[in-house]
């Protein structure tokens, strides 16, 4: 007998974008006030992303996010993925990667790169 379109989606689900993030947060054992300042978001904003389980910001959002949270290049690409976001080989996704590889955090520093190589900032 085949399996309920049902069955097959809560046995396939994967944890959602707002679930992996506090995750995070809470294995770093951050305040979210640490976290949302320093991605510079505004509290009403971060309030969305924790209370709306399927709110998903914006792609920079989640970027920032990722930095200000320390993430290894794997536990990166976890976050950004379960947005259904991905870095590709666009010269601002690389030097994301760049920052990610010779770990670099510092959100200022990260900008001044990706504004001299890719005119963008985060």
């Amino acid at each position: 007998m085949k399996e309920s379109c049902k069955d097959y989606l809560s046995r396939n689900k994967s944890k959602s974008f707002n679930e992996i993030l506090f995750s995070f947060i809470d294995e770093k054992g951050v305040k979210d006030s640490e976290i949302y300042k320093k991605v510079d978001i505004d509290r009403k904003l971060f309030s969305k992303i924790r209370c709306s389980t399927d709110y998903i910001p914006r792609r920079n959002v989640i970027i920032k996010l990722c930095f200000a949270l320390g993430l290894g290049k794997s536990d990166f690409n976890k976050l950004l993925n379960s947005a259904g976001y991905s870095l590709s080989k666009s010269k601002f996704d690389l030097v994301i990667t760049y920052c990610l590889d010779n770990n670099i955090y510092d959100l200022d520093i990260i900008n001044n790169y990706l504004y001299i190589y890719s005119n963008a900032v985060l």
